[in-house]
């Protein structure tokens, strides 16, 4: 009998934590290309997800010449420097509301114009 009423309790946590969001569900994917043509840019340089959302990121270097990052500060979210023809896929939750800026953090990056701004709506 108890191994019933174990079993009972398990199945409602169950479907309460995903009916709440518990369940783990599949992040939102997006994708960013640096540096395409030698720019110091992000493409697209807006992004948009909703609050409490999973989120992965892949960033590609399609620049020819050299590395890039992607960091939120304001989130926590930090990739390594990334070498040309590559890329790296963050995974992260978007824990605050509001336009969140995101840039490259190689020495002089960020001055020439690699920012974007991430969206985070309620």
């Amino acid at each position: 009998m108890k191994k019933i009423a174990m079993l009972a309790l398990v199945a409602v946590l169950s479907v309460v934590l995903t009916a709440c969001g518990g369940g783990g569900g599949p992040a939102k994917q997006l994708e960013v290309v640096m540096g395409e043509g030698g720019e110091m840019k992000y493409t697209p340089a807006s992004l948009e997800v909703k609050k409490g959302e999973k989120v992965e990121v892949t960033i590609v270097n399609k620049d020819s010449a050299q590395n890039h990052s992607f960091l939120i500060k304001d989130l926590n979210v930090k990739s390594k420097q990334v070498q040309p023809g590559q890329k790296e896929t963050l995974t992260f939750t978007a824990s605050k509301a509001g336009d969140i800026e995101f840039f490259c953090d190689v020495p002089g990056h960020k001055d020439g114009g690699m920012v974007g701004t991430l969206k985070v709506t309620q």
